[in-house]
């Protein structure tokens, strides 16, 4: 089985079935009915393997990228279920959480795409730009006392695939060479994948003999370089450590991980996580945002656990000198300046905590106030009435759930039909050129309801022959593009804010229970009317949520009126 890359399908034997890979479970199932013996040979270079030969240039480069316009997204996730994959990252916004590409971890392979949503849009001949970048000179920084080797020293390096980890474990063991001592490494990657846990076992010798084990013990790390929070205070590492001996510096920023993908809402508990890592080793543990900082003062996320690297070594948790670990990135032979800045960084970070914060935390945006910033936008999606219309419900709930009935139902008013789509993505290119350089030409992936049948299977038939804007003249492009979006020219028959059931069910449900919310009751009201930010995303995607919200709507609505019974979960 094989996606038709760059496999010579000539060499196998006469009979074989050949497909694509969107096929795979359509085969699986067929071979599933198939008596006896059988093989499925799945052949494809595997996504991070062609990102790493693409940066050595051993791999044809794909002069495309994928691009999210946070105004289409509605943050459903359906995106993350289709393609599991870590580089689809959170971005808050005033209207709830929504998606973005990590252009930095992208492998390009482009199976987001298969998830039902218009905001995608993929950019032929686009490349990232460099993210500006903050400077600083750096004072003189003391040296630290490098503690003692007694039997062996055993350092632990955690993290995730795909960011290094494995670099940081090689360095390490070419300086201890250098500085004459014994080094013995073990890689504990567990499936090797991107944004896939790793832990690297490194153990420090003054002579080769001394190391009998590489693996380190229950309690036995005497320092940790911390290049993730989850992997770091998770069990397995934590058991690792013990009080009194272990000494670690931690990355603190809130890396995605795999369960992002299958749940919208999820966040990653970083306080808890932290409390775990000091209730072990008390004042000996360092946070900080390694992941921002190299971001901001490198231009590149990627030199974060170099930077961690630097701090742990400047808090005294490595045995080796400042010039073997020198040497040793020198060796590597990758990025040296910049992974020798990046290590040079980390040190100073650690030093100077309160410099590093201010780096990390600029002046605070003005606060919106989210009645009034719903409302402006209605005016713009169709017109001041409906403007009115939102402020007279907002304005007769009481002042504990004002909010929250704002925004849930702002969210149904301003349903994205296929002309609001067309509207929003009118400023895509500018969003994209605020991201890109390059002569760049975009594709728009949209699967109209008038072009489909109800089904997904349908829309993405569709949307494998994307409307591809570029084809027509600038002009014209904008022409038809303007009569899409434009207010005056939505069918008012279909329009969402006149006739839609769950903007009546909304209005409705609101009118009979703002005036007798209690104190027992008040909790189910800010859920009830929170309760339409759940109907998110297009198409099968959208209905399936409103499926799930109006069970949950029947059940608030019963708890209400019965002056605050418990109401049991929907139903997963």
């Amino acid at each position: 089985m094989t996606q038709r890359e760059e496999v010579d399908l000539s060499r196998f034997p006469p009979g074989i079935e050949i497909h694509e890979r969107a096929e795979m479970m359509a085969v699986q199932r067929d071979f599933a009915t198939v008596e006896g013996v059988s093989a499925i040979v799945y052949i494809q270079t595997c996504a991070a393997e062609k990102r790493r030969r693409r940066k050595r240039g051993t791999f044809p480069d794909i002069d495309k990228r994928v691009f999210i316009n946070t105004e289409v997204c509605e943050g459903c996730g359906d995106c993350g279920v289709q393609s599991n994959c870590v580089s689809i990252v959170p971005v808050e916004t005033e209207l709830g959480r929504k998606r973005a590409i990590d252009q930095s971890s992208c492998n390009k392979d482009f199976s987001c795409l298969e998830g039902f949503c218009p905001s995608f849009v993929t950019l032929e001949g686009a490349k990232p730009k460099k993210a500006a970048t903050a400077e600083i000179e750096l004072p003189d920084l003391p040296e630290p006392d490098l503690p003692a080797i007694r039997g062996t020293y055993n350092l632990l390096v955690t993290g995730v695939g795909g960011t290094g980890v494995v670099t940081v474990g090689a360095i390490l063991s070419m300086a201890a060479h250098l500085d004459g001592r014994g080094a013995a490494m073990m890689e504990m990657a567990g499936l090797a994948q991107k944004g896939g846990a790793v832990q690297i076992h490194c153990r420090i010798a003054e002579k080769p003999s001394d190391i009998s084990a590489i693996r380190v013990a229950v309690g036995e790390a005497d320092g940790v370089i911390g290049g993730d929070l989850v992997v770091t205070a998770g069990a397995k590492t934590l058991g690792l450590m013990s009080q009194g001996r272990t000494g670690a510096v931690v990355n603190s920023h809130d890396i995605v991980t795999g369960e992002f993908t299958r749940n919208t809402d999820f966040r990653v508990p970083s306080d808890r996580l932290q409390v775990s890592l000091q209730a072990r080793l008390q004042d000996r543990v360092a946070f900080l945002d390694a992941t921002e900082l190299a971001r901001i003062l490198m231009g590149d996320s990627i030199y974060s656990n170099m930077m961690v690297f630097g701090a742990a070594w400047q808090r005294g948790l490595i045995p080796l000198s400042a010039e073997a670990i020198q040497r040793a990135i020198e060796l590597n032979g990758a990025a040296v300046a910049q992974n020798a800045r990046a290590f040079a960084l980390g040190r100073w970070a650690v030093l100077h905590p309160a410099e590093a914060d201010r780096i990390l935390l600029p002046e605070p945006p003005a606060p919106v106030d989210p009645v009034a910033y719903r409302a402006e936008r209605l005016v713009g999606y169709q017109s001041r009435r409906l403007a009115r219309r939102f402020r007279t419900l907002v304005d007769s709930a009481p002042p504990e759930i004002r909010e929250d009935v704002a925004r849930g139902y702002y969210q149904l008013l301003a349903y994205k039909d296929e002309y609001e789509v067309a509207r929003l993505h009118l400023d895509t290119m500018a969003r994209a050129k605020a991201e890109f350089d390059g002569d760049f030409r975009p594709t728009f992936h949209l699967a109209p309801p008038f072009l489909n049948g109800k089904g997904r299977g349908a829309a993405q038939e569709t949307r494998v022959r994307p409307l591809d804007a570029a084809c027509l003249p600038p002009a014209r492009r904008a022409q038809a593009a303007a009569w899409h979006g434009a207010r005056s020219v939505r069918p008012q028959p279909r329009a969402p804010a006149r006739t839609s059931p769950s903007s009546r069910n909304s209005e409705a449900d609101m009118a009979e229970i703002l005036p007798q919310l209690r104190r027992e009751t008040m909790e189910l009201g800010r859920e009830l009317a929170r309760l339409p930010l759940s109907i998110r995303g297009y198409g099968p995607v959208k209905e399936a949520n409103a499926a799930t919200a109006a069970h949950r709507r029947e059940a608030l609505l019963a708890a209400i009126r019965a002056g605050g019974a418990p109401v049991p979960m929907a139903a997963e």
